[in-house]
């Protein structure tokens, strides 16, 4: 038998030890016992003795403490989530606005461009349509080339 069986054995036994003594902890009753006013607990059943859970075995007190605390941490939770969420909400909002904003810039640069390209080639037709073109047309065409070409490059 290897070495890593042997282990392996021996891990899985003490492994069941532990669940079987666990077990056996829980099956363990806790008695309150009230003698005089005071209050006391116990693992062996007293007079009048009351078998309580294990969740009961902490005071009032601490109980009560415990339940307020986790009470403020649940609203503060809660209260943090709305802020994050509403956060979240703006962030989404200028986002939107922003890619719209862009948007907006972008479908007027193209009309620009359009409207400086129809511009063009009603000169252009104008130019070809007239056998006789004079240097203000042409010069005319020329710089509206230039003014296209310096706006909508692509």
């Amino acid at each position: 038998m290897s070495v890593r069986a042997t282990s392996l054995r021996a891990s899985i036994a003490l492994s069941a030890l532990l669940l079987m003594t666990s077990a056996k902890a829980q099956a363990e009753a806790t008695f309150r016992c009230d003698a005089d006013g005071k209050v006391s607990y116990s693992d062996v059943a007293c007079p009048g003795g009351k078998a309580l859970p294990a969740a009961d075995l902490r005071a009032p007190a601490t109980v009560q403490a415990e339940s307020h605390a986790a009470q403020q941490r649940a609203q503060a939770d809660k209260k943090q989530l709305l802020t994050l969420e509403e956060n979240r909400q703006k962030e989404e909002h200028a986002d939107r606005k922003t890619r719209q904003h862009a948007l907006n810039v972008a479908n007027a640069q193209r009309r620009k461009c359009d409207a400086l390209a129809l511009r063009k080639k009603w000169l252009d037709d104008e130019a070809s349509a007239s056998h006789r073109v004079s240097a203000k047309a042409k010069r005319k065409s020329q710089r509206l080339a230039e003014q296209h070409a310096l706006q909508c490059q692509a």
